[in-house]
């Protein structure tokens, strides 16, 4: 037990300690020793690999005997005390056979347990426990071997950091070594299953609590029979009767304290976790039936924060927080020793044992307790510390139950809230940060405090255990109460460890940063290092995704980021911004949202460059050094629960000095930073590739090639990709109205159902729609028509496309419909039957039907047709719906066929880049790439870098659809007015999905070397002024003979083109050749701009008398589609169909003789024609001994100038000397001062420290500076105004 009454001491100084630091530093307040033997088998040792000291005995309980304040914690580490000392305790009503029912036992002042592990028979049966003196408290810490454990040594042996010796260190990394080397898994101490086989394999598996920085580990029982490992009685120790008088039980006791190395500015650098696994083994003698009943495990503690007579206790029931806080403003400890804000720190019930018992009543008996109780008391109060004696069990087991201690139980008196008048079981659970509710002062003024957390009632049975998971979390805010905030901030984090089972998220790794040094400007660059960008950017640590890079410059080398200006953020276009986390405001103290990353959706970049001091606010100067930082930062996209959302690495810090180049340095033109490399384009895309310097240093002045690839992958049931085609086949079932396949798909577990609808209609009819319906229990995703024409609905297990609202449907044929479905599990054992109906839309019907009852009144074509009805009302033919079964029987493959580009190093034959896929800016698969090997190139500034510049590609592969564009010229100088032009296609109009001839028409070309080409329309002819009538009344201009070409017209809508009136129409319905007003040109023919072809289909104009009709109508619809053959006058080629290319639709031509249309066709990038070349110019630096430039910067200085950080910091700096040089300094009278050798060490610079060759400071005076280098020479003069100084040594 702790001293509760100090002896006075004459020496007033020694009780002054004793009433600071709680009570009483340890006697062995100077440094602890230790021999070998203690170093490998400690009786106590601490966690202290953060911003907390915790100490622990070997038999679990707490010790005051560690820190140098004499207390079990201290926190901050190395500066005063949290906690004199804590301890477990369970209480619970023993059914056992004993005379005492009520028990209580564990650790407080005194320890009711004792090292070891219970021992047992052939049987099971407990028959003892093991020596103690066979155990020790077992440490590990998992960078023991390479880390600095110089902190960890200090903080051990009461030393400081400078202070601690090469043996104290020496001794603490082989205590590690040992533990490590023997850690007791065959105890049940905890580790890191590595290679997942259950059990513990020190070659791989890592001991300590896994993911922890540092574990520590005890085993305990309050078996008082020990015995050898035999079993043979050696001895006996009934520790349960020395702290509340009760009979032992029969417990053993695992507890394992852990915790991570984060600073303290971290809330995960301010927690110790701890775990309790309770487990009721009996005592030799213990009935097999015995239970224990009403069990309750207590977290006791006597906090004494920093001076113990002034502290508070309170908690928070929400959090399952019990806490302490300084009742005074000031502390003497915190405030009146360290400068610091008093801290405050408490435990939180992470997990109870399991509620068993139902307390909460709601049939769960798997679920955790939390904190179910708190209770607390004050030295030499009315409500003080319970007896040493079993009375003092029946106390303690009253404030488990949540009453007051006295008088013991059985008697129970609640504790009554004076805030509400209510009963309570959570004393002071008001917020004294608000003030509000019952909080600590009301009853007792401040005071020596003790804590009660209690979590219970659950049963146990002879072989059960329990386990319990507290953390013990601490913070600082500006005061005590502020303290409080901080603390439960903490505290969250310690929930959200717990929640996520002790899987912490990390932050980004440091990016690897590059500074480039130039003249009155510099560059940091990030990305060459392309494995280290891959580290940083891709790594996902528990949800937590890289998010961005922020840019710091800072005042000096050692200032750390608060000081520093935040000049740049590059983070990902995703609409993540401004991340608002918990902080503490330096104004209140208190935790407030506020803003930990600014975002601006500006994009990924790895480089810098600036030419600007943001610390002094001006233009920055060659030959002064620059501090900048570069961290990285992550984002957790589902943060629901959690305490933060972002989380920044350490910073990459690194010092630039601007400077022109070094004498003997060149870089060339296209070499310099930023500047972008002359790129040749060999090939016909409409591209570009552009190449930009990053790092002038690190170009090779060697060539490269932008080339162009393409592959087909494969993807299996399992989600895997292939780049060869799997053994199985897709098919389908024929002959059927409906055929289809089923391929794999995304996302993994789906296939697609491929279905094609073939409509087979003799009358000319579409169908209305389509009608699935998929066998009972089909999971249906989505459903699609491809070109996007008709929508899909679809309800339960059918799917409906398109209605029946005839006449005019949507089917015509060779519609695909795509389907996914989850996989059934029997498929493809068993088929998939998919039964349909495809309606017909009766448009023959309609159309052959008399107009007087709604129809298109079309009966003499219809009986020509043999359609619909004839013009005597007989039926031709009827509207039939197609019934039938699709049945799907094999499984194929999702084929995702993907173009890329990659870059190569054409002098070395190596391959930098391989199968890109950002062009243009944008990812063409949007991540989903196979093989993803664009991930980091977000956009266009996010290049990755690669021999010192970066690459991007624009354009597209994609075939061109339609013209995406067309343009006028004219040399037309006449007064008819200005030309009226009006084009389409049918797939701007929606009448085909795109414009080539091969789905317009139903042939053509599909060569993209065709559809690429740009054509020209030249208005080189006119009509007849004057028309001719034909015999058929038709009024006719036909084009001049002189201009203009010759086209085939292949049809017309209005009329038959059989009575076309041109004179050369053959009047049998058949194409012929028509001369129109002008030209048709491939703009980009190999060889040159060449003459092509031209069909026309004549869409308004009739051919009855009174018309009046234009061999190319100028004022309406005209149909066109380009021939893309070389011109023949007479048309006569041997299939001028199979070489169509592009439809046109001319709504209005009213051109100018001499008037030009272009159209334009876009030029993918294809494989083998399309490649970029390039060459990089390398910087070179070549000996030189020019001195001519040399100077010397401040020159005159006056006493200092403000780039000196300090007075002892004192000095003059060289600039543009060559490699090597020699510096002599000499008084204007001649008298040599000192002598200066310039090292090649890369740098122009050198400084002369303002001391003579003896060390002592120069007079202030003229002197001549005297460069040589090579056997050149420069000759400077210097003048120094000194300080007044007065030397202490002569």
């Amino acid at each position: 037990m702790k001293k509760k009454n100090l002896i006075m001491i004459v020496v007033s100084s020694v009780f002054l300690i004793s009433t600071l630091f709680g009570k009483g530093p340890t006697s062995a307040a100077a440094a602890r020793s230790m021999s070998d033997a203690e170093a490998l088998n400690p009786t106590i040792s601490v966690i202290n690999i953060n911003n907390m000291a915790y100490w622990i005995t070997k038999s679990g309980g707490g010790t005051t005997s560690g820190s140098p304040n004499g207390e079990q914690v201290d926190y901050p580490i190395f500066t005063g005390g949290l906690i004199y000392e804590d301890g477990m305790l369970w209480g619970c009503k023993v059914n056992d056979g004993g005379p005492q029912r009520v028990r209580v036992n564990g650790s407080t002042y005194y320890h009711g347990m004792k090292a070891g592990q219970a021992i047992y028979d052939a049987d099971g049966n407990v028959i003892g426990a093991d020596d103690p003196t066979n155990h020790q408290v077992w440490r590990v810490r998992k960078d023991w071997a390479t880390g600095d454990l110089s902190t960890d040594a200090a903080n051990f042996y009461m030393e400081t950091s400078s202070s601690v010796s090469a043996e104290q260190i020496a001794n603490v990394k082989a205590t590690y070594e040992h533990d490590w080397n023997n850690w007791p898994a065959h105890l049940g101490a905890p580790y890191n299953d590595v290679d997942g086989d259950g059990s513990y394999n020190p070659a791989t598996d890592i001991p300590g609590y896994p993911g922890a920085d540092q574990t520590l580990w005890t085993i305990s029982n309050d078996i008082p029979k020990i015995v050898s490992a035999t079993g043979d009685s050696i001895g006996y120790n009934n520790t349960s009767a020395q702290i509340y008088g009760a009979d032992p039980i029969g417990i053993e006791l695992r507890v394992t304290m852990w915790a991570y190395a984060f600073g303290a500015s971290d809330p995960l650098g301010n927690i110790v976790f701890k775990k309790a696994n309770m487990k009721y083994v009996g005592l030799p003698d213990t009935p097999a039936d015995a239970t224990l009943d009403t069990v309750y495990f207590t977290q006791w503690s006597d906090p004494d924060l920093g001076t113990f007579t002034d502290d508070y206790v309170g908690c928070d029931v929400d959090l399952s927080f019990g806490y302490v806080y300084n009742g005074n403003r000031l502390d003497g400890v915190f405030n009146g020793i360290y400068g610091l804000a008093c801290p405050a720190g408490g435990y939180d019930f992470l997990q109870g044992p399991v509620d068993n018992m139902d307390i909460d009543g709601d049939g769960d008996v798997t679920e955790f307790l939390g904190m179910t109780s708190f209770t607390y008391f004050g030295a030499g109060s009315s409500i003080s510390d319970p007896s040493f004696s079993y009375a003092g069990s029946l106390q303690f087991f009253n404030l488990m139950e949540g009453f007051l201690p006295r008088p013991e139980y059985p008697v129970q008196i609640p504790w009554t809230d004076p805030a509400t008048g209510e009963e309570t079981k959570f004393a002071l659970s008001g917020d004294p940060v608000s003030g509000s509710g019952w909080i600590d002062g009301v009853q007792l003024p401040p005071g020596d405090r003790r804590l009660v957390m209690a979590s219970g009632p659950f049963n146990m049975v002879l072989g059960d255990d329990a386990d319990v998971v507290l953390a013990l979390a601490a913070g600082t805010g500006l005061d005590a109460v502020s303290s409080v905030s901080v603390a439960k901030y903490v505290d969250t984090y310690a929930q959200y460890a717990y929640d996520n089972n002790f899987s912490l998220p990390s932050a980004p790794t440091s990016p690897s940063v590059i500074g480039i040094e130039m003249d009155g400007k510099i560059a940091l660059d990030w990305g060459s290092n392309s494995s280290a960008v891959s580290t940083t950017e891709e790594s996902v640590s528990a949800g937590f995704k890289f998010e961005g890079y922020n840019v710091y410059q800072l005042p000096g080398s050692g200032s750390p980021l608060t000081e520093g200006v935040k000049v740049a953020t590059y983070d990902k276009v995703n609409l993540i911004q401004n991340i608002l986390d918990p902080t503490v405001d330096p104004l209140t103290g208190l935790v407030v949202d506020a803003a930990k990353q600014t975002g601006t959706d500006s994009g990924i970049q790895r480089h810098f460059e600036t030419d600007y001091d943001e610390i002094r606010g001006r233009p920055m100067s060659n030959g002064i050094s620059y501090y900048f930082a570069v961290t990285a930062y992550s984002y957790l996209p589902d943060n629901a629960g959690s305490p933060f959302k972002t989380l920044e690495s350490g910073e990459s810090r690194i010092t630039v000095v601007p400077h022109d180049l070094n004498p003997g340095a060149t870089i060339g033109e296209e070499g310099s930073y930023g500047s972008d490399v002359t790129v040749t384009h060999s090939g016909t895309a409409n591209a570009s590739a552009t190449v930009t310097v990053v790092n002038p240093y690190e170009l090779t002045g060697n060539s490269y090639a932008v080339t162009f690839s393409e592959q087909a992958y494969y993807l299996d049931l399992e989600g895997n990709w292939h780049t060869s085609e799997p053994a199985a086949k897709v098919g389908d079932v024929s002959p059927s109205t409906v055929t289809g396949v089923a391929n794999t798909a995304m996302p993994v577990g789906t296939i697609d159902l491929v279905l094609n609808v073939n409509v087979v209609s003799p009358d000319y009819n579409y169908a209305d729609g389509v009608s699935l319906t998929f066998p009972e229990g089909t999971e249906i995703n989505s459903a699609s028509e491809t070109s996007g024409g008709v929508t899909a609905l679809i309800s339960d297990n059918e799917i409906m496309l398109g209605n029946n609202s005839a006449p005019y449907g949507f089917f015509a044929g060779g519609e695909v419909i795509v389907v996914n479905i989850n996989t059934p599990a029997d498929f493809p054992t068993n088929a998939i039957d998919i039964d349909y109906v495809i309606i017909d839309d009766g448009w023959a019907q309609w159309w052959c039907a008399d107009t007087s009852v709604g129809g298109g009144g079309q009966c003499e074509t219809c009986e020509a047709y043999g359609i619909g009805e004839d013009c005597n009302g007989d039926i031709l033919s009827t509207a039939i719906n197609a019934e039938g079964t699709c049945s799907i029987t094999e499984l194929g493959y999702y084929v995702q066929i993907e173009k890329h580009w990659n870059l190569a190093n054409t002098t070395t034959g190596t391959t930098l880049l391989e199968k890109q896929t950002v062009v243009s800016g944008g990812d063409l698969w949007n991540g989903a790439s196979a093989e993803n090997k664009s991930k980091l190139h977000y956009n266009t500034a996010a290049a990755v870098t690669t021999d010192g510049f970066t690459v991007n590609v624009a354009g597209g592969y994609a075939a061109p659809s339609d013209w995406y564009g067309w343009e006028f010229e004219t040399t037309y100088t006449g007064s008819d007015g200005d030309a009226i032009f009006d084009f389409g296609s049918y797939a701007q109009h929606g009448w085909a999905i795109t414009a080539m001839a091969i789905e317009t028409y139903g042939f053509g070309l599909t060569s993209v070397d065709y559809l690429q080409r740009d054509i020209q329309i030249r208005f080189t002819g006119e009509f007849e002024a004057t028309p001719t009538t034909t015999a058929a009344g038709v009024v006719y201009y036909p084009a001049l003979a002189e201009g203009g070409s010759w086209a085939w017209i292949n049809g017309s809508r209005l009329s038959p083109l059989s009575d076309h009136p041109d004179p050369g129409n053959p009047g049998d319905g058949t194409p012929f050749r028509i001369k129109i007003p002008f030209e048709v040109w491939d703009m980009e023919a190999e060889g040159g701009e060449q003459q092509i072809d031209i069909a026309i289909y004549d869409r308004m104009q009739s051919y009855v008398s009174g018309d009046t009709v234009y061999s190319f109508n100028p004022y309406d619809r005209m149909y066109t589609h380009f021939i893309h053959l070389p011109y023949q006058e007479d048309g006569a080629y041997a299939d001028w169909e199979g070489n169509l290319t592009w439809n046109v639709v001319w709504w209005d031509t009213q051109f100018n003789q001499g008037d030009v249309v272009t159209f334009n066709y876009a030029n993918p990038l294809q494989l083998g024609v399309d490649q970029f070349t390039f060459s990089t110019q390398k910087a070179t630096s070549s000996t030189s001994n020019v001195v001519e430039d040399v100077n010397v910067y401040p020159n005159p200085y006056y006493g200092f100038h403000e780039l000196e950080t300090s007075r002892a910091d004192k000095y003059v700096s060289f600039n543009h000397l060559p490699s090597t040089a020699t510096i002599s300094i000499y008084s204007l009278g001649g008298t040599f001062v000192k002598k200066i050798e310039k090292t090649d060490d890369g740098s122009q610079f050198t400084r002369w420290d303002l001391k003579n060759q003896y060390g002592y400071p120069v007079a202030s005076g003229l002197y001549l500076v005297r460069v040589e280098s090579g056997g050149n020479e420069k000759i400077l003069k210097l003048a120094l105004v000194q300080e007044t100084q007065v030397l202490k040594y002569y």
